[in-house]
């Protein structure tokens, strides 16, 4: 008994005790209505802005419809490229008012009549857009001039045009079908030549003997006292050359070694005086071997076609 009331006092006691509550302080008036008035205005603000995104996507629709509208419409009657070059022009004509128009072309690489001939080639006039000109198409109408080998194009803004060329050497003479022309060391043609007054080059004969110029000039280069002797070089076959000498004789190179064979017969010359023979031609054509074929008044005289030197 005893033990049990001392439990139930226990009990009574515990429930007797009362739930402790934090106490906040109170906020006064005059520290609230500020937070609330920010609330607000910042409520304000999101749904201005919400207003105006939902009006800009509205307005972009309604422009875009507009305008697929207004281009459907020039298309279906024909219309749409009248319009838009007008667009066009107008563009360009305030872009050259503002003062992005061609006022100067420069040419590098190239001078006087040249010079000139490139500006005009280029078909570039004075106070055009400069954003009209086309560099790639000015390049392609400059390297269609048979002296141009390369060109490059481009616009120095506002009012400038830059063209830098790369000019065709004149290399020999090329002379075929009874016209005369200049080339260069590829073999294009840059110019005809005066038949009666030629430049002082190097003179190939024949089909296909401008696209080997440069052998045969660059060997004979290497020997001045063979070179000094030669009026022309005829290609043969377009496979070989002959080498038709100021005395009127020939010289017949083989189809391959060119330059071994111009050294030997400038070691004969050296030597022996060999081109100063009054011969018909020398062969070269021989493994080393160089066979003189005298005049046929001479060698008929002498008794004899052939001789070795």
């Amino acid at each position: 008994m005893d033990g049990g009331e001392c439990v139930v006092s226990k009990v009574r006691r515990a429930g007797s005790r009362k739930a402790v509550r934090r106490k906040t302080k109170p906020q006064s008036a005059a520290v609230s209505a500020p937070r609330r008035l920010r609330n607000w205005a910042e409520a304000q603000i999101r749904g201005v802005r919400y207003r105006m995104a939902n009006a800009a996507r509205f307005g972009g629709l309604v422009v875009a419809g507009l305008a697929a509208v207004t281009l459907g419409g020039l298309a279906l009657f024909g219309q749409l490229d009248d319009v838009t070059a007008w667009a066009g022009d107008r563009v360009e004509r305030h872009l050259t008012q503002a003062g992005f128009a061609v006022r100067a072309v420069d040419v590098t690489g190239a001078r006087g009549e040249m010079a000139h001939a490139i500006v005009l080639a280029s078909q570039i006039h004075d106070g055009q857009s400069i954003f009209s000109v086309d560099p790639e198409a000015i390049r392609t109408r400059v390297e269609a001039m048979p002296v141009i080998r390369r060109a490059r194009v481009a616009r120095l803004l506002p009012n400038r045009i830059a063209i830098v060329v790369e000019t065709r050497e004149a290399f020999a003479l090329w002379q075929v079908e009874g016209g005369l022309h200049v080339i260069d060391r590829d073999g294009v043609v840059i110019a005809d030549a005066d038949v009666m007054n030629p430049p002082d080059l190097p003179l190939v004969v024949a089909e296909g003997a401008n696209e080997a110029a440069t052998e045969i000039v660059d060997a004979l280069s290497h020997y001045p006292d063979v070179a000094g002797r030669v009026v022309g070089a005829v290609r043969v076959g377009e496979r070989r050359w002959n080498l038709r000498l100021d005395s009127g004789a020939d010289v017949k190179l083989p189809e391959s070694d060119v330059m071994a064979s111009i050294a030997i017969l400038a070691r004969l010359q050296a030597e022996r005086g060999v081109l100063r023979l009054a011969a018909e031609s020398f062969d070269l054509r021989g493994e080393g071997d160089l066979i003189v074929r005298a005049l046929p008044e001479r060698a008929a005289a002498a008794g004899m076609r052939e001789r070795e030197a």
